[in-house]
């Protein structure tokens, strides 16, 4: 048996275990203050409106970083792009920390969303460290190594009841803080994977290269199969429709539902379970019976998961976790298994800094428009049409998502 687990996890060497231990830190950190990240904003003056104004600007920031941030990941790399950003982070999350009014959260934001030009290239240094055989398995190690997460929310509740809301948030950020300290540490360990025409930085030179990343990012998608572009436009509109959702969850179960914020972080710990023990079986049957039926899958228990919560049964409330968990770990590791099968080594930074893009354009419209929406037309609103979308996604994977019959290594 030993001998089998060895051969079955004999790619967990190199680049690979270096993002796993990562992970574990920083997965653990970011869900500490994602628990109450919401009602944090409102203690500093925030209202509704004004959290999803604060994460559409973070995300219009991104946006227009990642096409630069792809192309620079096939140019220049993959390394100092990733190491870089760790290091950024560890001072931007004082920033969250030290905040006494909204505004100081907003700046911190923008910073967030300058970083993430180095999400292309990170996303592309996994699939290049993955052997097209143990993608599905891969993936779902690499959010396994998150599972130091499921602690987070009990961690966080603990902290809002011994200190308060406001004082237990700003901890939570200096343990963030701290852990992409060490992360950045470890990430400086990384291989690249592709060579590289130059290396160094300057703002001029930014400016300069921009317009051509932008255009080569842009039309990549001569150099692609039809079947990742099928993929791309199922599922691009149904991650609007997440994004517009995410903020307003704890606020919906605290204000509506009469969850309080103890028994909301219980919800998110069934939640971390439930993802963290599917992770590796899920894995397994995305490598052995392909991606598209596991796709599907994640659609219609997403949408199952969004009429659970909108009902509001406090039993429900537990389903709703455990159906929202294995929509994501279903979605999280099918879809980029399927993209790294499509896209070859060469474009693969380029394409997810268009998808990135995209995505970011999309949830920055979506994250002021689910703030609109909840605070003017209906609490219930966002969630309602995210039910809607899982559905018509699930229809749409079934009719026009396509397997490759030889996958890029």
């Amino acid at each position: 048996m030993f001998r089998r687990f060895k051969e079955e996890f004999s790619f967990v060497i190199g680049n690979v275990f270096i993002l796993l231990a990562v992970w574990a830190f920083i997965d653990f950190a970011h869900l500490l203050p994602d628990t109450y990240y919401s009602l944090y904003i409102e203690s500093l003056g925030g209202s509704p409106l004004i959290i999803g104004s604060i994460l559409s600007a973070s995300w219009l920031v991104m946006a227009f970083l990642q096409l630069a941030g792809g192309y620079w990941a096939d140019k220049r790399g993959r390394k100092a792009l990733i190491v870089g950003a760790g290091f950024a982070r560890t001072l931007i999350y004082l920033v969250f920390a030290a905040a006494p009014t909204w505004h100081f959260i907003l700046l911190g934001e923008l910073l967030i969303g300058t970083v993430t030009i180095a999400q292309p290239a990170m996303s592309a240094l996994v699939a290049d460290s993955l052997p097209p055989e143990k993608r599905g398995l891969g993936y779902s190690l690499s959010m396994l190594a998150g599972v130091t997460s499921i602690l987070s929310p009990i961690v966080a509740g603990i902290l809002f009841l011994k200190y308060g809301l406001v004082a237990g948030m700003r901890m939570a950020y200096i343990i963030v803080s701290i852990c992409w300290l060490i992360s950045g540490i470890m990430l400086l360990r990384l291989k690249e994977t592709v060579k590289t025409e130059k290396t160094g930085f300057s703002l001029s030179e930014f400016l300069k290269e921009y317009p051509k990343a932008f255009r080569e990012c842009l039309t990549i998608w001569r150099f692609l199969p039809k079947a990742m572009l099928y993929l791309f436009l199922i599922f691009t509109p149904l991650m609007f429709f997440v994004r517009m959702c995410i903020p307003y969850y704890v606020l919906y179960a605290n204000k509506v539902l009469g969850v309080d914020e103890f028994q909301w972080a219980v919800l998110q710990t069934v939640n971390s379970i439930t993802f963290y023990c599917s992770l590796l079986p899920v894995g397994k049957m995305v490598d052995k019976i392909g991606r598209k039926k596991p796709l599907i899958f994640s659609s219609i228990s997403g949408a199952l998961a969004m009429a659970l919560f909108l009902h509001g049964n406090p039993v429900g409330l537990y389903a709703f976790s455990v159906f929202s968990a294995i929509c994501n770990v279903l979605v999280f590791t099918a879809y980029p298994s399927l993209q790294a099968d499509l896209t070859p080594k060469e474009y693969r930074g380029k394409l997810l800094g268009f998808s990135n893009f995209i995505d970011c354009l999309l949830g920055s419209a979506a994250l002021l428009s689910g703030g609109f929406l909840y605070e003017t037309v209906s609490k219930m609103a966002p969630f309602l049409l995210l039910l809607i979308t899982m559905a018509s996604t699930a229809v749409g994977t079934a009719i026009f998502v396509t397997e490759p019959k030889v996958k890029q290594s």
